[in-house]
């Protein structure tokens, strides 16, 4: 069932098969573009809003439904919100294929504007709040630093499930390059840039 709108998604980059951004096996999507500059962001090639490509959202959702054994999505950036139309347009449409949504942004529910609330109610689980370098955190699960928020707005997730670890995935590419997706600590990034 694919039933959009769409709206353009401007993307930085996508792994199609990641097991550390949520529960089970997910399809992430980086967006392109975000003002919103935290101060050691590692995602900071995703600021510019010149870069990446942009996609339809209805191409978007029937790539996603041809990728095998994911259980759902993952949106970060970049930042997703500020995309808010083209976003909700592709939750709304995983959510109607039986797909479940993770949703990270730097703004807190306090600085949402209407489709921006949209897009967090129909979220399983959302990482929200600026990410603040002096309170990054290499423990835990999910989150580079302390004051961000997990919630799970719609219930088909419990944080009481959630057990707080760091988790640190790496991509071997068919060049030989290496993807590192999570948040390492500064030996393991150090490793992995050395090669």
């Amino acid at each position: 069932m694919i039933e959009t709108e769409n709206h353009t998604l401007h993307v930085g980059h996508i792994s199609k098969h990641s097991s550390i951004y949520g529960p089970g096996i997910r399809y992430v999507i980086w967006t392109q573009g975000c003002t919103l500059a935290c101060k050691g962001c590692w995602n900071t090639q995703f600021w510019p809003q010149k870069g990446g490509k942009s996609i339809g959202v209805k191409e978007l959702v029937e790539e996603i439904l041809s990728v095998q054994g994911v259980e759902g999505i993952t949106l970060l950036g970049g930042e997703p919100l500020q995309q808010a139309d083209a976003t909700l347009e592709l939750i709304q449409s995983m959510k109607r294929n039986g797909l479940s949504v993770f949703l990270y942004t730097g703004y807190s529910p306090d600085e949402f504007d209407e489709t921006m609330q949209a897009c967090y109610d129909n979220c399983d689980i959302v990482v929200s709040g600026r990410y603040v370098e002096s309170l990054r955190d290499t423990n835990l699960r999910w989150r580079g630093s302390s004051n961000q928020k997990i919630s799970c707005p719609t219930e088909k997730y419990s944080l009481e499930d959630l057990n707080e670890q760091n988790e640190i995935e790496f991509v071997v590419n068919e060049d030989g390059t290496i993807e590192m997706y999570g948040y390492p600590d500064d030996e393991i990034r150090a490793w992995v840039e050395g090669f």
